[in-house]
C-alpha cells in the first residue's frame, strides 16, 4: 500500500467514524456508545491496514474519545501512565540491558548447547531457548536473536531454501516459540498486562506476577512442545543428525568469552528483580501494587548511573516508546467499550447464540475466535485490547467465570500462528526464505485449534490459583 492509498484509507475511515458517531443510538445504547462504535471501526481499520503507524492509532483512539466526549481528556490520556505501561517499560529496560551486554544471546546459546546434534532435538532446543528468552525480552527481539543461530545451523547442511523440511521446521519453530514464550510472564508480551488490567477493572480481581506465571509458564512450555510435535509431523527434517552443529554452538560460546564484570552485574540485577516479582504473593499482603512498584525499581536500578548497567541515553534512544502509546490506546478502547455499554450489547448478542453451550464450550468459542482474530487486527496487542473486554462481557452474560474468560481470551490473542504478516517474529523468520505463506498457514490453523483445546484443562488451575 503506497502513501497515497494509505492517506485515502485513513481519511475515509475518519469520515466513517464520524458518520457512525452521529447516528441516533438504538435502544440500549447512548450517543457515547455510538461514538465508541465509530472509534472502534477506526481502530480496527487502522490496525488491519496499518495505514498509519500502530502507536499513532493508539493516540487517535484517545484523541477521538476526548473529542466525542466519551471520556474527559484527563481520563483518556491517563492510560499512557497506567501501571500496565510501567510494567511494560520495565520489561523494555530489562531486555535492553540483556541485549546491550549480550546476556540474552548467552542464555539462548547455553540452552541450545545441551541438545546434541539430532535434528529433532535441535529444533526443540532452539524453540525452548527462544521461548525462555521471550518470557523476559520482547518477542521480536527473541526471534531476531535466535533466527540467525538457526540460519548458522542450516548453512552447515546446505539446507534448501525451498522444499527442505529442516529449514521450515527451524524457522517456523523460532517464530512460534517467540510468540508462545511471551505468554509465560507479565513482561513477556503486551497482551498479558493488558489482560490483567482489563480483568481488574471489570471484576476487581488483581492477578499478580507470580500468580500469572503459575499458569503462564506451564501453558507456554506445553504449547512449545505441541508446536514442535506438529512441526515434526508436518515437516520432518531430512537429516536425522546434523554433524557439526555442536561445533557451531560451541564456537558461538567461545566467541562470547566468559562473563565480564558488567555482564555479571546485569545478571545479578535481573535475578533480583525477577525474584522480587515472584515474591508478589508475599509482599502484596502489605504493599498494594507490589508488581508495579518492583517495575519502577527495575527501571531505576538498571539506569542508575552509579550502578553502571545502562545510561538514560541508552533507554531514551533504544527503547521502543511507541508500544506504550499502542497499549494506552488499547486500554482506552477497552474501557470505552465497557463503560459505554457496547460490550454488554455484544455480550447479549453472543450469549443468545451460545446459551445452550456448557462453560467449556463458551470458553472454547472465546479461545478460537480470539486466536483467529489476529487475521483482522494484525497485532496481538490490538487483538487482546479488543477481545479481552468482549470475552469478559460474554462470560458475564452466559454465567461463565469472567476471570477465566479474560485469561483465555488474553492467551488466545497471542496465537499468531497463521501468516508471516501476523507478527514481527513471523516476518523475521519468513525473511530467511525457508518457507512460504501457505506452509505456515497449514500448520498454523491446526496449532490454533489444538492450543485452544489444550488451554481448557488449564482453566482448572487458573480457577484454583486466581481464586
Amino acid at each position: 500500500m503506497n502513501n497515497r492509498v494509505k492517506a485515502a484509507v485513513a481519511f475515509a475511515t475518519l469520515l466513517v467514524m464520524h458518520a457512525v458517531a452521529m447516528l441516533p443510538p438504538p435502544e440500549g445504547l447512548t450517543s457515547k456508545s455510538m461514538a465508541m462504535i465509530g472509534i472502534t471501526i477506526m481502530a480496527v481499520v487502522y490496525w488491519a491496514t496499518e495505514c498509519v503507524p500502530m502507536p499513532l492509532t493508539g493516540v487517535m483512539i484517545m484523541l477521538a474519545q476526548a473529542l466525542y466526549g466519551v471520556f474527559p481528556l484527563a481520563k483518556a490520556v491517563s492510560y499512557i501512565a497506567s501501571d500496565v505501561n510501567i510494567l511494560v517499560l520495565a520489561g523494555l529496560v530489562i531486555s535492553l540491558a540483556l541485549g546491550v551486554h549480550g546476556i540474552d544471546k548467552y542464555i539462548g546459546i547455553k540452552v541450545l548447547s545441551i541438545m546434541g546434534e539430532k535434528s529433532s532435538r535441535l529444533v526443540l532446543g532452539l524453540m525452548l531457548s527462544t521461548a525462555i528468552l521471550s518470557m523476559w525480552i520482547p518477542n521480536t527481539a527473541a526471534a531476531a536473536l535466535m533466527a540467525p543461530i538457526a540460519f548458522g545451523v542450516l548453512k552447515l547442511v546446505n539446507a534448501e531454501r525451498t522444499g527442505g523440511n529442516l529449514g521450515k521446521a527451524m524457522m517456523i519453530g523460532v517464530a512460534y516459540a517467540a510468540t508462545i514464550g511471551g505468554i509465560g510472564t507479565p513482561v513477556g508480551t503486551p497482551p498479558v498486562p493488558i489482560t490483567i488490567r482489563n480483568i481488574r477493572e471489570a471484576t476487581g480481581v488483581d492477578i499478580g506476577f507470580a500468580t500469572w506465571m503459575s499458569w503462564g509458564v506451564p501453558v507456554s512450555l506445553l504449547l512449545v512442545v505441541v508446536a514442535w510435535w506438529l512441526l515434526m509431523l508436518f515437516y520432518r527434517p531430512e537429516h536425522e543428525v546434523i554433524a557439526g552443529s555442536r561445533e557451531v554452538v560451541e564456537r558461538e560460546l567461545r566467541s562470547m568469552g566468559g562473563l565480564n564484570r558488567v555482564q555479571r552485574k546485569t545478571l545479578i540485577l535481573f535475578s533480583l528483580v525477577a525474584l522480587l516479582w515472584l515474591l508478589d504473593p508475599v509482599f502484596s499482603r502489605w504493599v498494594s501494587g507490589w508488581t508495579y512498584i518492583v517495575s519502577l525499581l527495575a527501571i531505576a536500578l538498571f539506569s542508575f548511573p552509579v550502578i553502571g548497567v545502562l545510561s538514560w541515553s541508552d533507554i531514551s534512544e533504544k527503547a521502543d516508546w511507541g508500544v506504550l502509546f499502542l497499549i494506552a490506546g488499547g486500554l482506552a478502547l477497552g474501557a470505552g467499550l465497557r463503560d459505554t455499554g457496547v460490550v454488554d450489547v455484544i455480550a447479549r448478542a453472543v450469549a443468545a447464540h451460545t446459551s445452550g453451550l456448557p462453560e467449556y464450550g463458551v470458553l472454547l468459542v472465546i479461545s478460537v475466535v480470539s486466536g483467529l482474530s489476529i487475521t483482522v487486527f494484525s497485532s496481538i496487542t490490538a487483538t487482546s485490547s479488543t477481545m479481552v473486554p468482549v470475552a469478559i462481557g460474554v462470560a458475564k452474560a452466559t454465567g461463565v467465570d469472567p476471570v477465566i474468560a479474560g485469561v483465555v481470551a488474553g492467551i488466545a490473542s497471542c496465537y499468531a500462528f497463521l501468516l508471516p504478516a501476523n507478527t514481527p517474529p513471523n516476518a523475521i523468520a519468513y525473511s530467511y526464505g525457508y518457507f512460504k505463506n501457505y506452509e505456515m498457514a497449514r500448520i498454523g490453523i491446526v496449532l490454533i485449534l489444538a492450543s485452544s483445546l489444550l488451554l481448557l484443562p488449564f482453566t482448572v488451575l487458573i480457577r484454583l490459583v486466581a481464586g
